[in-house]
């Protein structure tokens, strides 16, 4: 890919798309974990299922958002160096 910034530029670019693309997901399993637990509610009517229903719906979603963002992402960025990517795993900031 040819482009008029340079390879670190774009790294942190890729790495600030991934935390987002991250959020994404974390967004849309909160969505999900929150419409799975009102399937436990003891007084679940009709009413109740409809709001699980609209849950899910937009954790599905926000699934296909994040899922359609890392696409793009791949096919746009240059992939982030393996050590980069096992810091970031292990918490610790990603350096160029």
């Amino acid at each position: 890919m040819h482009s008029r910034y340079s390879a670190a530029q774009l790294l942190a670019c890729r790495r600030f798309a991934m935390e987002q693309n991250k959020k994404l997901f974390e967004e849309a399993n909160a969505l999900s974990r929150c419409a799975s637990e009102m399937l436990e509610q003891p007084e679940f009517d009709s009413e109740k299922f409809l709001e699980y229903l609209q849950q899910r719906g937009k954790a599905d979603t926000l699934f296909r958002q994040a899922l359609d963002h890392i696409a793009l992402l791949n096919e746009q960025f240059p992939p982030l160096p393996v050590s980069s990517m096992d810091r970031a795993v292990d918490g610790e900031p990603a350096s160029p």
